[in-house]
C-alpha cells in the first residue's frame, strides 16, 4: 500500500466512526416512534402531608426564614394599620408616605405627607435635617430614610432586601 491509499483508508475510517458515533450520540429521529423514548415516571409523595407536618419541614429546611418572619409579625402587630408597608407610617399625628430616594448629588427624599385624620396630600422634597409639620428628617442612606418627631423615630424604606441588613451589619464592623 502506498502512502496516499493508507492515508485514505485511514480517513474513510475515521469518517465512519464519526458517522456513527452521530448516529448512535447525537442524533435525533424526526420520528417519535423510532426515539424509544422509555421515559420512566414516579410519584414523589403518595399522599399530602399535613400542615403540621410540612410546616416543620420548612422550618428545619430555612429556620433563618422562619425567623425573619416571625420578627414581622412581631413588627406588624406594632405597627397596626400599616404592618408590612415600611414605606409609609403615622408620626406626630401625619401619615408620610416615602415616594423616592434620590442620591445623585445631595441625598433628598420625596415624601407624600398627610393629616392622619385624612385630609389633602402634599408631596414635598425633603433633605436630611428639614422640618416638615414638626417631624424631622434625620438622615437619609441608601433607599431608608428617618423621621423624628422628638419623642419617636420612625425608618421608612423602600424596596425591603433582606440582605440589606447583612450589607449594613457587615458594614458596621
Amino acid at each position: 500500500m502506498t502512502p496516499r491509499s493508507q492515508v485514505l483508508t485511514v480517513a474513510a475510517i475515521l469518517v465512519v466512526a464519526g458517522v456513527v458515533d452521530f448516529v448512535q450520540r447525537i442524533h435525533v429521529p424526526r420520528s417519535a416512534a423510532t426515539r424509544d423514548a422509555n421515559i420512566e415516571t414516579r410519584i414523589v409523595a403518595d399522599a399530602p402531608l399535613p400542615l403540621a407536618s410540612a410546616r416543620e419541614r420548612l422550618q428545619s429546611w430555612f429556620p433563618v426564614q422562619q425567623q425573619r418572619s416571625q420578627d414581622s409579625q412581631n413588627d406588624s402587630e406594632q405597627q397596626g394599620e400599616y404592618a408590612g408597608m415600611p414605606d409609609r407610617a403615622d408620626i406626630g399625628g401625619w401619615r408620610f408616605v416615602l415616594r423616592g430616594v434620590f442620591d445623585a448629588g445631595p441625598p433628598f427624599a420625596v415624601l407624600d405627607v398627610q393629616a392622619s385624620a385624612g385630609g389633602t396630600i402634599e408631596q414635598h422634597r425633603l433633605s436630611a435635617g428639614d422640618t416638615i409639620k414638626g417631624v424631622t428628617v434625620e438622615r437619609i442612606a441608601g433607599r431608608r430614610v428617618s423621621l423624628s418627631d422628638g419623642e419617636n423615630e420612625i425608618e421608612l424604606a423602600l424596596f425591603i432586601d433582606p440582605g440589606d441588613e447583612i450589607a449594613a451589619a457587615k458594614e458596621q464592623r
